[in-house]
Parts: structure tokens; C-alpha cells; sequence
């Protein structure tokens, strides 16, 4: 495994790898998407458009999801830190027993993006004001 994804992923929790395998399952066979590894996520897209994006460190897997920011489920945080402009929230996997919160907001996300129903691409501007109220803290 040569790639920085790869090595973050075989240091996270197992949960991790079995949630990307879910994710994988859900985008890719399930809704046609696909899936492609860029340097420490992996991406899953429908018909050009991102749907998620999960990110793995020793503690857990963080993955964006293609959402409005204000959906309220258990589980999402502000994803602003990680730049996509079109998946503004992210869902913190910590335990295996919540996979499946995690795969029904995937796919929500993913029928949200098959559908044509997701119209969210934030400003440049709220990028810039979320780091200024990191650094703060």
C-alpha cells in the first residue's frame, strides 16, 4: 500500500474499513457511482458530482456527505475545515454499531445528488470566515 490514504486507513479502527466497504457498496453498486483514492480520502461521486468523502485517522472515520448545512441527524459536525464546497457537513464514525446512521445519510446524499435535488455550493467567503474562527480557538 503506496499511497497516504491506504496507510491512514490501515492505522484507523477496523470500524473504518468495514464503513468504507459499506460506503463502497452503497455509492458505487447500489447508485452507480464511483469511487477514486486522492491522497488521504477516498471520493465517491454520482455522474461527476460528489456525494462523500471519508477520511480516516486512529480514532475514527469522518466522512463529508453531500447534504444541506442544516440537516440535523446525530452524528454530523460543520465540515467546513475540509473545503468542499459542496459537502458542508460530515458524519464522525466512532463505533461500528453506527455504520448504518452513517449509510443512511450516504444515501440520502447519494439520492439527493441522483435525484438533481442538491443545490448547495457555499461561498468562498464561509471557508475563509470557518479557519479565522479555528485559529481563534
Amino acid at each position: 500500500m503506496d499511497n497516504e490514504f491506504q496507510r491512514r486507513l490501515e492505522i484507523a479502527p477496523s470500524f473504518a474499513r468495514l464503513a468504507c466497504d459499506e460506503l463502497t457498496t452503497l455509492i458505487v453498486g447500489e447508485f452507480g457511482g464511483a469511487s477514486y483514492i486522492k491522497t488521504i480520502y477516498l471520493g465517491f461521486q454520482i455522474d461527476g458530482q460528489m456525494v462523500a468523502a471519508a477520511y480516516p485517522d486512529p480514532h475514527r472515520l469522518e466522512v463529508a456527505l453531500a447534504l444541506p448545512e442544516e440537516h440535523e441527524a446525530p452524528g454530523l459536525i460543520d465540515a467546513t475545515h475540509l473545503t468542499w464546497r459542496t459537502m458542508p457537513v460530515a458524519y464522525q464514525l466512532s463505533e461500528v454499531a453506527r455504520i448504518p446512521e452513517l449509510l443512511a445519510l450516504a444515501r440520502e446524499a447519494a439520492e439527493r445528488v441522483r435525484s438533481g435535488d442538491h443545490h448547495v455550493e457555499l461561498p468562498t467567503e464561509r471557508f475563509i470566515r470557518s479557519r479565522l474562527e479555528r485559529k481563534k480557538r
